[in-house]
This record gives C-alpha cells, structure tokens and sequence, in this order.
C-alpha cells in the first residue's frame, strides 16, 4: 500500500506539471515562458509539492483501508533525498496485542530516467531494525514502488518530449524536475 502511496503522490505531482506545461503551451497565458533549448537532460521545469498536501494525500489513500484506518500516517522530508515514511500498527502474537509505529526512511533519485528509490533504514521506536535479513523484501519494495512510480510519470508525461530529470526534498516539500 505504501508503494501505491508514493507512486501515487509522485504521479500527482507530474501529471500536474504536465497539465500546467500543456495549457499553458495550448492557451498562450503567458503562465511558462518559452523556453530556449536546454541540453538533454537539463531541469526545464521544477516541481515543488508540499509536504502538508503530500500527508493528506498519503493520509487519504491509506485511510480506505481497514487496517490502515487509524495508522496516522506521516511522510517527513529530509534534505537532500530522503523521506520518512512511517504510521501506527497494531498486530496480535500470541493473543498479546503490540503496537508500533515503524518509521522507513527511503532515499530518492533518478537513475536514466526512471524514478529509484532505495531503503536505507528501517526503525522501530529507539530500535534501528538490521535491513540484511530483509534484503529480498527489501528489493521487491523498492521495484514495485519504482514501477508505479514510473508508470504514472510515464503516463502523465506521455507525448511531451519531457521527462522526470531530477527528484530531491527539502525539510517541507519534495522538489520534481522535468526536463527533455
């Protein structure tokens, strides 16, 4: 779900970009002046989300399932890359209920093209969880989450020459960049 969640997020964020580009482009607002030819792979546009909006989004996508209803999601931005990525859970071993509230902090950046992200750490209140045991669980996050996470761009950005060039974060927003 979390891997929905932030490939939803960074498609928002594009297929916005996009819309802005295309009716500004369509309808001579003036909105984006027109650009000289930047080199390949050089920022045309950037993107900047707030994290406020990115939480209700995350929030709101969660919220529709059950045993999400009442995790308090949170994304936090760190600069340059990261996000922290955590929500309370709840779960019964051996008739004991535990709750927890995991925080997963994932780095970001674009490797040809394409949206990558790699887990970096996993922590449990004060207890940092040792991410080797994991690392098969791990990659088959971080490629569901990639994929999605390239598909909506891909679909967002389809036919505009542009493509996702750069992505970063600040203590409060992640920072898209498109370019051709």
């Amino acid at each position: 779900m979390i891997k929905f969640s932030i490939g939803f997020i960074i498609g928002v964020v594009i297929g916005a970009a996009a819309a802005l580009f295309f009716g500004a482009q369509a309808g001579g607002t003036g909105l984006l002046p027109t650009p000289s030819t930047p080199a390949p792979g050089q920022s045309v546009i950037h993107i900047s989300v707030d994290q406020s909006y990115l939480n209700e989004e995350f929030a709101a996508a969660l919220s529709s399932q059950p045993q999400f209803r009442n995790a308090q999601p949170q994304l936090t931005m760190r600069a340059p890359d990261a996000v922290i990525v955590s929500a309370s859970i709840q779960a019964s071993v051996g008739g004991v209920t535990l709750k927890a509230r995991p925080a997963v902090t994932m780095q970001l950046y674009v490797e040809g093209g394409r949206i990558r992200t790699r887990i970096a750490g996993v922590n449990v209140g004060a207890v940092n969880v040792p991410l080797q045991p994991f690392q098969a669980q791990i990659d088959q996050v971080e490629r569901m989450m990639e994929d999605q996470a390239n598909r909506l761009a891909s679909s967002a950005l389809a036919g505009s020459g542009l493509k996702v060039v750069g992505v970063s974060t600040t203590a409060s927003s992640l920072i898209v960049d498109l370019g051709r």
